[in-house]
């Protein structure tokens, strides 16, 4: 018995003890038997039905064990027993959306995703960061459509420049031949040129676009997921905007971040923080996004009534051409769910007359969100300010998904609201099964059988004996 116990691994005051076993995976194997755990699995059943395919045991031991933090994470934030227990009832839900949604379904998870994950308190928001994190992943992995008369056209070039090559001639092509060929920081160096000769040609020339500044008034209040969605957004419009032949210049505004969004923008803006192979020897861009918590006004630098206020709750539509004394253009980081988070209130604050983008007039919307992205919103804007027509700049920006992806997206959902469902449900009874210990009554409680030290016949001796001493002392 003894030996056994020396066998097993504790993780007591967020170091680990160890004799012949990995901590990390003896806290999986804690996971998967964990009273959450198997609550998790015992309400997950009815879900397995919308999967397609189901992983093995093997690939799913595999992937979980991928997804485990390191052992520097687990010495830095499992200090106490309520750290333990919350990590493996945490290990326990990324194990079953891995078995809900395939065991690729998520990125690989560093220290910096577990920190967010696991200083993330509400169930609810977990859940939405996961499903957040499994989007982004698609979208990764999904390739680019192309055509299928060009995807002909490209195997029928690579094949006769395959066949000229055997026959022994000099082809000049992508994998033959390439008088110029650039790739990574090398291709990132010669956009950076471009993009800030773009910019200083724009102003030398008097030809610049106006001003777009966004407002980050309401992202320290959101939840991690749509922290991470916008922070994506912010990064998606600077990359649209760098290979863009006229560029905005952008700022962020209001920019007040606290320690959970400063992680997330780590994480997610390459173009401030640069990416995560250039490590502390990234600078970032003379012309790149700047990131001030000064207000929408002082950041525009000019009037209000030079301003513009996008907003997709606004009542006044765009002019079909720009008005010409506009210097400045803002965008909110909100999608205008809540009131407290409403882009009209926030340009009525700071006196900036609202406009709103007519794109319903042009794109016939048939169960997509209204709420363009800000790569999306700056696109439009950028043909409206170079004289375009409105409709046309709509058109040309916006892209629908197709209807079998929208069906996709529709089981996908319907699945993910079936295991928020059943993660908030194990948690509840796991909190209800913890609060009725506490809150248990001494009276409720078994009483524990008296033993006594001496028998009775030993208690009487005892008695006898004081007694005819107390005499003897009382008489002399």
């Amino acid at each position: 018995m003894r030996m056994r116990r020396q066998s097993e691994c504790h993780i007591v005051g967020g170091a680990t003890r160890a004799s012949g076993a990995n901590p990390l995976e003896s806290l999986v194997n804690k996971a998967q038997m964990n009273g959450m755990g198997i609550a998790l699995r015992r309400i997950s059943q009815p879900c397995r039905r919308f999967l397609s395919t189901v992983s093995t045991l093997s690939d799913e031991s595999t992937a979980l064990s991928k997804m485990m933090p390191s052992e520097n994470f687990v010495k830095q934030f499992i200090k106490r027993p309520s750290h333990r227990d919350k990590l493996s009832s945490l290990v326990s839900e990324l194990d079953m959306f891995l078995d809900l949604f395939g065991k690729d379904s998520l990125p690989a998870f560093d220290d910096s995703l577990w920190t967010t994950y696991f200083q993330t308190w509400s169930a609810e928001e977990r859940c939405e960061f996961l499903n957040d994190l499994r989007q982004e992943q698609k979208k990764a992995n999904t390739p680019a459509p192309v055509p299928e008369g060009e995807k002909a056209s490209e195997s029928v070039i690579s094949l006769i420049n395959q066949r000229r090559e055997e026959n022994g001639e000099m082809v000049y092509a992508p994998g033959f031949h390439s008088l110029l060929e650039l790739r990574g920081q090398e291709f990132r160096e010669v956009i950076d040129n471009m993009y800030g000769s773009r910019l200083l040609s724009m102003r030398r020339c008097d030809e610049n676009l106006p001003k777009l500044v966004v407002d980050c008034r309401f992202l320290s209040e959101f939840s991690v997921a749509v922290q991470s969605t916008f922070a994506r957004q912010i990064q998606a419009l600077h990359d649209g905007n760098w290979t863009s032949r006229q560029p905005f210049d952008i700022s962020l505004a209001n920019f007040r971040p606290d320690s959970q969004l400063a992680k997330i923008v780590k994480r997610h803006w390459f173009f401030h923080y640069g990416p995560p192979s250039a490590g502390t020897s990234f600078s970032p861009h003379a012309f790149a996004p700047t990131l001030t918590t000064k207000s929408v006004v002082d950041a525009c630098s000019v009037d209000r009534s030079d301003v513009m206020y996008i907003s997709w709750r606004a009542r006044q539509f765009l002019p079909e051409d720009a008005p010409p004394n506009i210097r400045a253009v803002v965008l909110c980081a909100s999608n205008d769910y809540q009131p407290w988070s409403s882009s009209v209130s926030a340009a009525q604050k700071d006196g900036i007359t609202a406009y709103r983008i007519p794109v319903e007039r042009h794109i016939r919307f048939e169960g997509h969100s209204k709420v363009l992205p800000l790569s999306t919103t700056s696109s439009i804007l950028r043909y409206y300010f170079r004289g375009e027509d409105l409709g046309s700049a709509i058109r040309k920006s916006v892209f629908l998904p197709a209807k079998n992806s929208r069906l996709s997206e529709k089981e996908e959902r319907e699945v993910f609201e079936r295991y928020k469902a059943v993660v908030q449900e194990a948690i509840a009874r796991a909190e209800s099964h913890s609060t009725h210990k506490r809150t248990k009554k001494p009276s409720d409680m078994p009483k524990k059988p008296k033993v006594h030290r001496y028998s009775r016949e030993e208690r009487r001796r005892m008695r006898a004996m004081e007694t005819s001493s107390r005499d003897l002392s009382s008489s002399s």
